[in-house]
């Protein structure tokens, strides 16, 4: 069955239902579209609602920072809280960027999906994602999250994270998608040291009963996790253990992304076994 698609959440219509959050983001939009500045008659005409309301969220958003006021000309721009985002949403983006050439590199080699993931403060999020040659791919929307101990993704998080993603880790709750995943923190534990010593990680049906997926850390040049590369199929197409070519394709393309990302291997450390160890 080719094109099978794993999808997560809901869609509606946020302009029919145009809560406070999306009034606000239209009219951070409106701002966009204006020449720097903006008054409150002109966005209030651009997105067709009411001056007071239009005021009123600027009253909110400037006071979070988002947008600021000049006083003497009464007119709006964007503020610094805005510039920071917009850096981190660029930064995202570039990260796809350099990833892409890789992922299609394993993705070639393998014939599975292949997933570029980044790390938030309480998930793995799902930035990329190419559909491999197999009879059945697994696809994920970008977007989509998940829990870190119920994804191979999400114990790389935790193998190669920093000490403040760990202690973050341990006040949430554990996420429970299937009877395999892992909610014992003992066992769990146990998973994060094999995949900091192997340099991999693999979560047979932990996500999606019948899935499988193996994932390696992607690191920049202070060492730091930038983000998870994986392989995701079928438990038919990619079991448990999966072979070792697999293995060590993955490892490759994760090593040689990290050094697109400046991370530069230095003697041993780092130096992963592709070993898969008898049961």
């Amino acid at each position: 069955m080719k094109g099978t698609e794993m999808t997560a959440g809901t869609t509606f219509d946020p302009l029919a239902a145009d809560p406070a959050s999306i009034t606000a983001l239209r009219i951070i939009e409106a701002m966009l579209d204006g020449t720097g500045t903006s008054g409150v008659s002109e966005i209030a005409a651009r997105i067709n609602l009411p001056k007071a309301r239009v005021h009123r969220h600027l009253a909110q958003l400037r006071a979070a920072g988002y947008v600021q006021h000049d006083p003497k000309t009464r007119r709006y721009e964007l503020g610094w809280r805005l510039s920071l985002l917009g850096n981190r949403i660029a930064s995202q983006a570039s990260a796809v960027i350099v990833a892409k050439p890789r992922m299609e590199e394993l993705r070639n080699e393998v014939n599975q999906t292949i997933v570029f993931s980044q790390i938030s403060e309480t998930s793995v999020v799902v930035m990329d994602v190419l559909p491999g040659n197999s009879p059945m791919d697994i696809l994920f929307h970008p977007g989509t999250t998940f829990g870190f101990n119920a994804a191979a993704q999400g114990k790389i998080a935790l193998a190669f994270g920093s000490q403040e993603l760990l202690s973050a880790w341990e006040q949430l709750e554990l996420e429970l998608r299937t009877p395999q995943t892992i909610i014992d923190r003992a066992r769990l534990d146990e998973e994060i040291a094999e995949a900091r010593r192997r340099g991999w990680a693999s979560a047979p049906e932990e996500t999606y009963l019948g899935v499988n997926a193996i994932a390696a850390p992607v690191r920049d040049s202070k060492g730091a996790l930038v983000g998870t590369l994986a392989i995701i199929g079928s438990v038919h197409y990619l079991p448990d253990p999966p072979e070792q070519a697999v293995i060590e394709a993955l490892l490759t393309a994760s090593a040689r992304l990290s050094a697109d990302f400046g991370f530069e291997q230095s003697g041993d450390a780092g130096t992963y076994s592709t070993e898969i160890e008898e049961p």
